[in-house]
């Protein structure tokens, strides 16, 4: 049989360079990335405007004849892929070996001088031109190659000798005579590029300038410059990317494939101004909100995966595995303080300059084995904010100082770095037009980990900030002075007849004070609606499987029924009578809690009877434990206890924990399935809420946290959040509303927590 070989066309290169390294600022930066593949320790960049070219010179090692000939022209080359660490101990950051047709984007001549260690001095040159002629093969196209008796230095323009030496001397004055810089080139690359296919203007250099700030960490810009030169009597721009000295709070987390490592430096709050009365706080009298916590300002924790989703599952943890060992550094910065904040919170003083920082380096930045992948974090495009942080905030713009410890940082308000490796972080791939990553499912868990680590600042911030608001609520009796004056207001208007020489201004204030007291009520019976409407959501979703089950056989059942009758089966029309009256007393449950729950007198504010009140929400749940094979038990001290109160609130609480315990049963081989309930009255209404399930688990650092608005354990086989995280804030939340305290008496073997109402 014979045989036919492929052939490539000449024009494959112009999809290779310029189509598939679309931007010219991209294209350059692949050229860069090879001058540090090279080991240089210096990147200089030239624009020769009046001969419409542009230099690319470094002092690396070099290239040999059989370098060029195998790698350098070999289109899609492995050699980076198998040898990707270089001399300096640098992990390459090229692989798929087209980064060279970057040159075609950026003009139509290219003339390439190079000397290596092992090679005489090299000039090669291609015109790109060539490449589009019809009908030509590849293997058709060739470039220049020839020994020439110089060296790189000599071959520099002289305005770029001048300003190297320039260069050299401000960075020995900057580093000092320990560590002194030089650039003799004894080995090096100089690409010259003629036919500018871009109109280089000075704008333009400057966008380039500000994009190449970011082009490397600054942990790296000690070993490896980048320098600008915007024309022949310019002088050179140093490329630096400044971290600010100034930050509130600072993390350094490492993962290494099973545990994360995250540190915490606290900068934000003023010791000196903070009474020794504030730590006498009970929030403030365990670790690591005490004193001597504050003052020692710096934290380190151990997550291990679960801990840190909140998970035990199995394939989830093995998933988060997959990704890889990765750093990630993070600074978060308030861009304001409003009036009470620094007297409340006793926050240190901002600059001015900070919003300014914030704007020019925020947003989280990925770096690939020490060069940017772009454009996450890039201010100019839309994946400035790519962890969604503003999305995520604006679901809940909750206070730093609400109740519910819920709030979230925006993306302008932080600058962040993360360190990833193609050694490492394999499943983590680069798109083929060197733009971006594609997000599969590890680049999707990938940013759920980021915004894991994120929340434990966020967590501390709030703790502390809640705690102090509520040390100054005390402090300042606000809530006293609210009372006093919604009774003022009250009596004012009782007694307006009577009072004839009461003034107007006072009439007009105590109808002021009214009318936000009707608006609040209106606040809360809408609050009481959406609780009520979240908690039958969550109600319909623990029983969802059930309810499918049942639609399944909506309109089949009525044929097996008809069957039954005709061939006059008792026993097929008994069993089928049976399973009837189940699904039928089943869905009468589910309707009667949806139905009720949202029913306007269940948001009135009534007074009844506690113990009556939880034994009757209870009892309408009954079909749906019983399909559940659970059993649920009421004791009591058989006392009675009346207060006003909206009983969706307790329906609230109730529906929402023995929801819990139903999905616990259902992760746990619990043969008996049982929640017992607890009431009695003592100087408070006690509930005592208990079940034999699986608990919370090891997997929560802070039992606590399971009271944090969005905090949920439940994601789906791809790592996606399926749990609202709604149901224990519920709970907290309404409690908290009673004025009631909570605590948690069980999180392992089993689930028990105690709830305490005032009478």
């Amino acid at each position: 049989m014979a045989k036919m070989k492929y052939k490539i066309s000449s024009r494959a290169t112009i999809l290779l360079g310029r189509e598939s390294v679309s931007k010219v600022e991209g294209a350059l930066i692949e050229l860069i990335k090879n001058t540090y593949d090279a080991d240089a320790t210096l990147c200089y960049v030239y624009f020769e405007t009046s001969e419409n070219a542009l230099y690319i010179i470094d002092d690396g090692t070099g290239m040999t004849k059989s370098v060029i000939e195998d790698n350098w022209m070999m289109i899609g080359t492995a050699n980076k892929r198998d040898e990707y660490i270089s001399e300096k101990d640098r992990i390459k950051s090229g692989e798929k070996g087209i980064g060279r047709f970057a040159l075609d984007r950026l003009g139509s001549l290219c003339e390439m001088y190079t000397k290596n260690a092992n090679d005489k001095f090299i000039k090669w040159s291609t015109n790109w031109n060539s490449f589009e002629e019809a009908g030509k093969t590849l293997d058709e196209i060739e470039a220049d190659f020839d020994y020439l008796n110089t060296n790189i230095y000599a071959i520099l323009p002289e305005c770029v000798k001048r300003e190297i030496k320039l260069l050299e001397k401000k960075l020995n004055e900057d580093r000092g005579e320990e560590n002194e810089v030089s650039f003799i080139f004894k080995t090096g690359t100089v690409l010259k590029i003629s036919g500018l296919r871009d109109d280089w203007k000075e704008t333009t250099i400057n966008n380039l300038i500000n994009s190449l700030g970011f082009l490397i960490p600054p942990e790296e810009q000690d070993e490896f410059y980048i320098s600008i030169q915007k024309s022949k009597d310019s002088g050179f721009e140093l490329i630096e990317n400044n971290l600010s000295e100034e930050f509130d709070y600072k993390i350094n987390a490492n993962f290494d494939g099973s545990k994360f490592e995250i540190t915490m430096e606290r900068n934000e709050f003023d010791l000196s101004r903070m009474p020794d009365d504030v730590f006498r706080e009970e929030r403030f009298l365990r670790y690591p909100y005490r004193k001597e916590d504050f003052e020692k300002k710096v934290f380190t924790f151990n997550y291990p995966i679960s801990q840190l989703f909140s998970t035990d599952d199995e394939e989830l943890i093995a998933k988060i595995k997959e990704i890889g060992e990765f750093k990630f550094k993070y600074i978060f910065m308030k861009l304001s303080m409003q009036g009470e904040s620094q007297d409340v919170y006793f926050y240190k003083t901002i600059s001015k300059t900070r919003k300014n920082w914030l704007d020019e380096h925020g947003g989280v930045k990925i770096y690939r084995d020490n060069f940017l992948v772009r454009p996450y974090g890039d201010v100019n495009s839309d994946s400035y904010d790519w962890l969604g942080l503003e999305a995520r905030y604006n679901s809940n713009p909750v206070a730093v100082s609400s109740k519910s410890e819920a709030w979230s940082v925006r993306n302008a308000q932080g600058q962040g770095t993360i360190f990833i490796s193609r050694i490492t972080n394999g499943s983590i791939i680069d798109k083929s037009s060197r733009e971006g990553l594609i997000e599969n499912e590890s680049f999707k868990l990938f940013k759920e980990t980021i915004i894991k680590i994120i929340s434990v600042f966020e967590h501390d911030r709030a703790y502390i900030a809640r705690t102090l608001k509520q040390y100054d609520d005390r402090i300042n009796e606000k809530e006293k002075t609210k009372r006093e004056g919604t009774a003022l207001a009250q009596n004012i208007l009782k007694n307006k007849k009577d009072n004839k020489s009461a003034k107007s201004k006072l009439e007009s204030l105590a109808k002021t004070v009214k009318y936000y007291e009707e608006e609040r009520d209106e606040l809360i019976t809408e609050l009481k609606l959406l609780r009520s409407l979240a908690t039958n959501g969550l109600i319909t979703s623990s029983i969802v499987h059930d309810l499918k089950s049942i639609n399944a056989i909506l309109v089949t059942r009525v044929d097996s029924m008809r069957l039954a009758f005709e061939n006059n089966n008792l026993y097929l029309i008994e069993r089928n009578l049976n399973d009837l009256y189940k699904n039928d007393t089943f869905l009468k449950s589910w309707i009667s809690v949806i139905s009720n729950q949202s029913k306007k007198d269940k948001r009135r504010r009534l007074k009844k009877d506690l113990y009556v009140t939880i034994k009757n929400i209870v009892d309408i749940l009954d079909p749906i434990l019983k399909q559940k094979k659970v059993e649920l038990l009421v004791n009591t001290d058989n006392k009675a206890t009346s207060r006003r109160i909206f009983e969706s609130d307790y329906e609230s609480i109730m529906y929402n924990l023995i929801i819990n315990s139903i999905e616990a049963f259902s992760k746990s081989d619990t043969k008996n399935r049982e929640i017992v309930i607890d009431l009695k009255t003592e100087d408070k209404f006690i509930i005592i809420f208990t079940d034999n399930g699986k608990g919370i688990g090891s997997y929560f650092k802070d039992p606590y946290d399971i009271f944090k608005f969005g905090t949920t354990s439940k994601y789906d086989q791809e790592g996606n959040v399926i749990g609202t995280g709604l149901g224990m804030y519920i709970v907290a939340s309404t409690i908290r509303e009673y004025n009631g305290d909570y605590r948690l008496l069980e999180v392992n073997n089993g689930f028990s927590m105690e709830m305490k109402f005032p009478i």
